[in-house]
C-alpha cells in the first residue's frame, strides 16, 4: 500500500491546529458538526496544502510525496 506523505513547516502546523480548534469552538457554539478537508493543490507552479474547517486556510507551499 502507497502513502502520501506531506512536509509542514511548524509555523504550517501551527496554524492548522488553530484553524481546527477553531472549528471545533464554532461547531461547538452552533451545537453543529462538520467534518475537516485536506486539499492538496498541485499544478506547474507548485504545491500548496488547504485545510477547509468553517472556513478555508491555505497554508501556502508544501513538499510532498508518495512512498
Amino acid at each position: 500500500m502507497k502513502k502520501i506523505s506531506i512536509e509542514l513547516s511548524d509555523e504550517q502546523y501551527e496554524k492548522m491546529k488553530v484553524h481546527k480548534k477553531r472549528g471545533v469552538e464554532i461547531n461547538a457554539e452552533s451545537d453543529s458538526l462538520s467534518g475537516c478537508s485536506i486539499k492538496l493543490c498541485c499544478c506547474e507552479l507548485g504545491d500548496w496544502l488547504e485545510i477547509e474547517m468553517n472556513g478555508v486556510l491555505n497554508l501556502g507551499d508544501v513538499n510532498w510525496k508518495i512512498e
